[in-house]
């Protein structure tokens, strides 16, 4: 795929309200690693003794966890390619471009 420099776009409202719905959805998956991983901290630790945590740490499965954790951005890049796809299909040129941008993963440097 080649990105091609869009320039001179001028967003719709809901273009813009597309980009604010990716931003946010964002900082929610950033919040859902915070929580996933502090989550298993408290389980293992708060309000246990030593013998609880001990036992607690052995039968926590880090590998399922560490999976858990992976699969946050790949699950982002699927929303927001389903996002912009929408918005190819509904916006005009150059701004329906800008998305088909976003959808085969081209940044802006």
């Amino acid at each position: 795929m080649k990105c091609i420099a869009v320039k001179d776009v001028k967003f719709s409202k809901e273009g813009i309200e597309a980009i604010e719905d990716i931003r946010r959805r964002n900082k929610l998956a950033g919040v859902l690693s915070i929580f996933m991983s502090a989550g298993t901290v408290a389980n293992i630790f708060v309000g246990n003794g030593v013998l609880k945590s001990t036992y607690n740490i052995s039968q926590t499965d880090f590998a399922e966890l560490a999976k858990a954790m992976a699969s946050i951005p790949k699950f982002q890049r699927v929303v927001i390619r389903k996002i912009a796809g929408m918005q190819i299909l509904e916006r005009a040129y150059p701004e329906s471009l800008f998305w088909k941008g976003v959808v085969d993963g081209c940044r802006i440097d």
